[in-house]
């Protein structure tokens, strides 16, 4: 059974490689960093986050946050949604902090966003996820379809969550702690929010699309329910 909470994403698609063997049905390992244009400890882990973007196997995320603004220069892809999710993870793994850069692996475990071997070890170590298969339904009215394979739902089941993000964004600091540095940034996340309920596997739906136009990408997330570990995943380019 599938209960949708919200019509989003927009524009003619085409499918993204896919991040893992479509014959083993293995699914991608979903980062999601933290970061901040007025951290200054933030440049290394995007710089890192677009190296690990490259993989096949990764989808990796750039959440910005709002909570670095007050230092005198203001991020301008900070997003509520981003800070409220770093809050919700840090519920989940019973921490009683949040910091930038902080990247999260699979849903399930974190570490400073720019400690490479870290970062790997938790990758190594994260839960399966399955393959979430994207495809275009239709182009009039842009329609994507949305494949959730069978795999193992926890009791209540799991949120759908859509990410919409731009490939690459470049902007030069004028404050903060940043200031007359120019930052690069891999995959910022524009807009987030979960899409649907998820009662019952395998399952397909069919998604319109409002909220993603102007983004160059999309990912699907599927975990448990209040920040959980991160089940499924699958990713679609807009353009």
């Amino acid at each position: 059974m599938v209960r949708l909470l919200v019509v989003a994403l927009a524009l003619t698609v085409a499918v993204w490689p896919r991040a893992a063997d479509s014959g083993s049905g293995r699914g991608p390992v979903v980062l999601e960093l933290f970061t901040s244009q007025g951290c200054s400890a933030c440049p290394p882990a995007d710089k890192l986050l677009a190296r690990l973007a490259r993989d096949s196997g990764v989808i990796a995320l750039s959440f910005h946050v709002p909570y670095w603004d007050h230092m005198g220069w203001r991020d301008p892809f900070a997003l509520a949604v981003s800070v409220q999710r770093q809050r919700g993870y840090a519920r989940a793994m019973k921490e009683r902090s949040i910091y930038t850069p902080q990247l999260v692996v699979q849903g399930t475990a974190h570490t400073v966003g720019h400690d490479r071997a870290a970062i790997e070890r938790l990758m190594t170590q994260a839960p399966t996820a399955a393959m979430i298969v994207v495809s275009v339904a239709s182009r009039q009215p842009p329609t994507l379809s949305v494949t959730v394979p069978a795999l193992a739902l926890p009791q209540g089941g799991a949120q759908l969550w859509l990410v919409a993000y731009s490939r690459s964004e470049v902007r030069q600091v004028i404050d903060g702690e940043n200031a007359g540095h120019t930052l690069h940034h891999t995959n910022v996340v524009r807009w987030a929010a979960p899409v649907a309920a998820i009662e019952a596997v395998p399952v397909v739906l069919t998604l319109a699309a409002t909220e993603a136009e102007g983004a160059d990408a999309v990912a699907l997330v599927l975990q448990r329910p209040r920040h959980g570990p991160i089940l499924a995943a699958g990713q679609v380019a807009l353009r």
